[in-house]
Parts: C-alpha cells; structure tokens; sequence
C-alpha cells in the first residue's frame, strides 16, 4: 500500500500576502500539515507569511515571471532544480501560468501536476487557457462552475476536471449574540440602536467598485439619515475614496476602518455586506459575511451567483450601476425582515454549500490519489493513470 502523506509543492505567481489564493493557502496549507502531510509554498515575499509558517508550511522564494522565450526557459530550469530540492510527489499550480512553467520544468518527471483555476481576469487570458491546461496539467480543480463552464466552452476536457468549491471557517467567522456591537459601534460617531450600517470588506482597488458603492450610498444618505458606511480594507486608493466621500458630503457617514484582524466583530456590526466589484471569482468576503449570518448585496460578476441567490440570501444588481445599487440598499434598509430572512439563508448555504470541511477533505483525496501516482508510473502516463483514479472520486 502507498504512503498515505503526500509533499506538496504549490507555485503561486503573485506575493503572499491578502488575496484569495493567499486566503484559501493560508487555510489548506496548516490543515495538510496538521494531517501528517509536507506542504511547500513558492511565490514572492508577502506579508502573510507568517501565517504559512506559523502552520508549519515551508515557503521558498520563487518569482513566476517572464516576457520572452528565454527568460521562460530561464524560470522553468530554476523550478527544476526546485524541484529536485523539495523533491515533491503532487505539484500544485495555482494560475495558468504556474502550470505552463510547471509543465516545462516537470514534464519528465514521474509526478502528477495538478492545478487550481480561482479566477481568470480576462477574456484573451480564458481564450488559451483550455489549450494550455489539457497540455500542461493532469487535472485541474475549479473553485467555481462559473470557471467550470467558460474553460469547458474554450476546449478544457472535462474528463480531467473537478469543482470544489473553497470552504469557509465557520469557527471564525460565525454570527454573534452582538455581545461585541456596542464597543464596536462607540468607535462611530453618531451611532444609534436603530441605525443602519452597510459595510464591504474589500482592498481598496480599482476592481472593487467602492466608488460605485459611495455614490449609491449618498443617495440612500440623503433620504435616510440614520445609516452609515464601514469601509473595512485598505488599497492604493484609500486617499481618493475619502476624496470621492468628502465631494459627495458624505465622509462624516462613513468609515474607513483600514486593514482589521478582527474581521469577524466588523462583519457582526453590520446590518447587510455589500460588495460592488466589476469582477470576482467566487467572493470570499461576502461568504465570510454569509456565514455571520448577513444578507448580501453584490454585483453580477463572475461566479459571485453561486454564493448570492437573488431574493434568497441577498440581492444582484449589474455592475457599475449605481441606481440598481442603491435601490438594493434602500429595499434591505426599509425591510428589516427581509434582512433577518436573507441573513437565515446565508447561514444555511454556508452550511450547504460552503463547508470547510467537505473542502479540505475533497481536496485532501485528490491530492492523496496523485500522489499516490508519483514515480509508479512513466513521466506520459501519470495522466491517463490520475483520471482513472479521479474518474471513481
């Protein structure tokens, strides 16, 4: 019988430090390793990694970058000899370009590649996507159907996919009795027992559309007073936002909360998230907001519907459009059961759908079946050999 445990080398392009990718390591790498298993990240520098450490993940410096051929080459004969070094038996990718490199610098070595698709930003970047993941990998995992199903039209075979959708910590993030609100909401300057407040958390970038959510928000202000916003995050765009604010006459109402580790006391002090992004793959903030027991407002971007139904546990409106937003916003304000009722069915779908659990297990048995694989095979046939395996998963 094959050795259970299994090394892991996973290869990410962007540093450690706050986004999705880094997110879900950050939650699966400590995990695998409390269950006997070796877990090696390689990406830049960031400020998050000591979280991988503190879980007992090794990290190696390693900087997925290149514009010509030969500095493709270059980077695939310095993940070679990373490879012969952290000597892993699963090679885990997390972009399509991980997987290029990792497939030039491992294809003659007997191991099983196996990728993660998050998100895929543009169109032209999807169009090769499928052509490059049936060369380079031997399956591919997707944390969203939405992802699934453009790489699928693009020519992905299907027969090498799965979808495992990202879990979320339910011991973290959980709705409280509000035993936390009232210190939390001394810290906002005119804040009542009957006042309103919509918050986002979100890095303060282009692509999370919070000056869309401003504008909406000043008109919900001027009929209803008794609101706020909490702005939790922080970005390169922190100085301009407060600008939008002030121009709007609306800075004294909301409030910039910057970076917080507290997250989950934030999220407990909200009445309803809202999140305005032009693109997201399977929001991970608005699902740690679901799993305190919040209705959502968000845009209909990217894979953002398979977590917010609309009319069930929240509200969809196209993106960069501030009237629909707004008219979100006034509908969950005035309707204080149709919040308590979407917040409900928040619970329920992390519960359904969203189980950390299920995640880190299905994960789990995906990478203890290839790496089951490693050198018990010819380097050409570890992918024939990993989808009848997977084909019984």
């Amino acid at each position: 019988m094959s050795d259970p445990s299994f090394r892991i080398l996973y290869l990410m392009t962007e540093p450690f430090g706050m986004g999705g990718v880094q997110s879900d390591l950050k939650a699966l790498g400590p995990h695998f390793v409390s269950r006997g298993h070796q877990v090696t990240v390689a990406c830049p520098d960031g400020d998050q990694l000591h979280v991988l450490e503190k879980g007992g993940v090794n990290h190696v410096p390693f900087t997925v970058h290149f514009r010509t051929l030969g500095e493709f080459r270059e980077q695939a004969k310095a993940l070679r000899s990373l490879i012969e070094r952290v000597n892993p038996t699963v090679l885990a990718p997390q972009s399509i370009r991980a997987s290029w490199v990792c497939h030039a610098a491992a294809k003659t070595f007997p191991l099983a590649r196996v990728t993660t698709v998050h998100n895929i930003h543009t169109n032209a970047n999807a169009l090769f996507a499928g052509v490059i993941l049936n060369r380079a990998s031997h399956l591919v995992i997707f944390e969203s159907d939405h992802e699934h199903r453009r790489l699928m039209r693009l020519g992905l075979s299907g027969k090498k996919t799965r979808v495992i959708p990202s879990g979320i910590d339910t011991r973290t993030f959980y709705r409280e009795d509000r035993a936390t609100a009232p210190r939390l909401r001394s810290l906002l300057p005119g804040i009542g027992p009957g006042t309103v407040i919509f918050g986002c958390v979100a890095r303060l970038s282009e692509e999370k559309a919070h000056k869309d959510l401003l504008d909406a928000y000043a008109v919900v202000r001027r009929s209803y007073p008794d609101t706020r916003l909490v702005l939790v995050g922080d970005g390169p765009l922190w100085e301009d936002l407060e600008g939008r604010a002030r121009k709007l006459g609306i800075l004294s109402f909301v409030h910039f909360a910057g970076q917080r580790s507290n997250v989950r006391e934030w999220l407990n002090l909200f009445d309803a998230f809202t999140l305005a992004s032009t693109r997201e793959s399977l929001p991970r903030a608005a699902r740690e907001a679901m799993a305190c027991g919040l209705p959502v407002i968000a845009t209909r971007v990217g894979a953002t519907r398979e977590a917010v139904r609309d009319g069930e546990n929240g509200i969809l409106v196209p993106p960069s459009n501030v009237d629909a937003l707004a008219r979100a916003m006034l509908h969950l304000l005035l309707e204080p059961e149709t919040r308590q009722r979407m917040g409900e069915r928040s619970l329920a779908m992390i519960a359904e759908r969203f189980s950390q659990d299920r995640w880190f297990d299905d994960n789990e048995t995906v990478y203890r079946e290839a790496s089951a694989l490693a050198g018990a095979h010819a380097p050409g046939a570890i992918g024939a050999a990993l989808l009848r395996t997977a084909a019984v998963l």
